[in-house]
């Protein structure tokens, strides 16, 4: 027996609840049998849309890439099997239709036969086998096989259609298939160990709605609408996505008009440009699907320690990096789920700011001796130094940084911060899991399954090489059977136990110190239409349009 892929599947699965902010300019969707979502007058093409970013991307292949700059080029460039919609449920893109078994183990996509890469050629199911398959094999050198280990085959039955056979049921399978599909011709031919060194990579070909024109580091990347893509649009004819060296520099090209759309506005700044700019600017509320924290490297000689681990959340003032850092626009995280998920735990240790009860437990650690400039040493004589790395350009994360190196002075620990570009992050610092602690985000997935961060298997493997998120490489039994059976089971009921199991145990070891989950005001010049945005981010980029006296819609 099949069961059909709409609205009974979907309920099984997701859906985080999220607060959205109305898209003023959106496109109503027609009264009529047409796609729904699609606007009733096909506006006209034209004009440029200018983003402004801080970062830059490291590399333009959606399996391969680990940044949010990177993620945000890709996702207008390439196209996957399935999407969110703005209730973060999975919807029909390169695949028109699904069905699956009725054991859970196998699932069939049925492909568009009008998808073209960039170059002309036609997708088919050989490129999504491809794609599948090369993060499944032993070689691959990205950090998503563990997202995909219930995977056992993706097979093309003909042209159009995808079998994927699992080993097991697999509740987030649908979530992950948004993935970029590769173009195989361009890429079969190498070896999956030697995919990085491509130049493809950094002149990408996708089937998504922008291609790829050109790449200048540290400056812009210029993306042209893709006049063959296989959904109405896109209307914007040029897509320039101008790389910033920091939040106050992105802040200050929009104020004078240099870009048109910024992602979220400094807190500190959100009053003066919402009040200023209110003739030009479009503004949207959104609260993000993630959170901020510093990942604390389980196997550190420091921080393998429990106890110093919950003196860290007992002793930086998180609730203050929210009022003061934020203005409010946040929520203190106590484990990894948003409070407005529908696996979020809320009865949780909430860490309440207390810098007597983080001493007393720095104390039972052993770090009883106070040296002359008030850091903590144990009776080696060792001193109680974190070193944090993060990335530079961020002027929101180095406030947060200094706030909480001045908070664990007070209670004897020294945080030195280290700031590093992206790249070098990535690829000397997080993507080989060699570090003691980090600042950083996680933009999360649609499913609440976090598998591919906590699960160690998803840590450092035998060889060396970080097999999944998990660079602090936390380990404990109770949490990786948890994660396995909330995979497995299809019952929604079953699966929120789980996971408030797994909020238990990690609100309770600390493989991280848990910040904020971030409310952000996001800036849209008002002349951009047809805006959906969301916790996530901006959906649906080929229906966007600019309305402007020289680019009106068609009659």
């Amino acid at each position: 027996m099949k069961i059909s892929k709409h609205l009974p599947i979907l309920a099984l699965f997701l859906v985080l609840a999220i607060a959205v902010a109305s898209c003023a300019g959106a496109v109503e969707p027609p009264d009529d049998d047409s796609d729904p979502g699609q606007p009733t007058d096909v506006p006209a093409v034209g004009g440029e849309l200018v983003y402004g970013i801080t970062g830059e991307p490291v590399i333009l292949n959606p399996i391969l890439a680990t940044d949010t700059p990177s993620a945000f080029v890709n996702s207008r460039i390439y196209a996957g099997l399935v999407r969110a919609d703005e209730n973060l449920q999975m919807e029909p893109y390169v695949a028109h239709d699904w069905e699956y078994s009725d054991d859970g183990l196998e699932w069939t996509f049925y492909l568009r036969d009008d998808v073209y890469f960039h170059d002309g050629e036609l997708l088919t199911a050989e490129d999504v086998v491809y794609t599948y398959m090369t993060i499944l094999d032993p070689d691959y050198t990205g950090v998503r096989a563990s997202s995909y280990a219930p995977v056992e085959e993706v097979v093309a039955e003909d042209d159009f259609t995808v079998r994927f056979s699992l080993h097991t049921p697999y509740a987030p399978l649908l979530s992950t298939l948004g993935m970029g599909i590769l173009p195989s011709h361009l890429y079969s031919d190498t070896p999956v160990a030697e995919l990085r060194e491509l130049d493809v990579n950094m002149e990408p070909v996708g089937s998504g709605p922008y291609t790829f024109k050109e790449w200048q580091s540290g400056q812009y990347v210029i993306l042209e609408r893709n006049p063959d893509f296989f959904l109405d649009g896109p209307f914007i004819e040029t897509v320039n996505i101008r790389i910033y060296g920091d939040g106050q520099v992105v802040l200050a090209a929009l104020e004078a008009g240099d870009i048109d759309l910024l992602g979220a506005i400094p807190p500190d700044d959100v009053d003066r440009i919402t009040e200023e700019y209110a003739d030009r600017l479009e503004f949207h509320n959104l609260q993000q699907n993630g959170y901020s924290y510093i990942g604390l490297k389980q196997t550190d000689p420091i921080l393998s320690d429990v106890r110093v681990r919950q003196a860290l959340m007992y002793g930086i003032d998180r609730q203050g990096i929210v009022d003061n850092i934020l203005g409010g626009l946040g929520t203190v995280m106590n484990a990894n789920i948003p409070g407005f998920s529908w696996v979020h735990n809320p009865n949780l240790n909430p860490y309440e700011y207390n810098p007597d009860t983080a001493i007393e437990l720095l104390e039972d650690a052993g770090w009883t001796e106070v040296a002359d400039d008030g850091i903590r040493m144990n009776a080696e004589g060792e001193r109680l130094t974190i070193t944090t790395v993060s990335g530079t350009g961020d002027t929101l994360r180095e406030d947060v940084m200094l706030i909480a190196q001045q908070n664990l002075a007070e209670i004897g620990v020294e945080l030195k911060p280290e700031f590093y570009e992206w790249s070098v992050l990535l690829n000397q610092y997080l993507d080989v899991a060699k570090f003691q602690s980090y600042l950083l985000s996680w933009s999360l997935s649609t499913d609440p399954d976090d598998f591919i961060t906590f699960h160690s298997s998803a840590g450092v493997n035998e060889d060396g090489q970080l097999a999944g998120f998990n660079d602090v490489e936390y380990s404990n039994p109770e949490v990786d059977e948890l994660l396995e059976r909330g995979r497995t089971t299809m019952d929604k009921n079953e699966r929120q136990q789980i996971y408030f199991e797994v909020q238990e145990i990690l609100n309770e070891e600390l493989p991280y110190v848990f910040l904020f989950s971030r409310d952000v005001v996001a800036a849209v010049h008002k002349d951009v239409k047809g805006v959906v945005m969301t916790g996530i981010g901006s959906l649906y980029p080929e229906r966007w349009y600019i309305e402007t006296e020289s680019v009106a819609a068609k009659d």
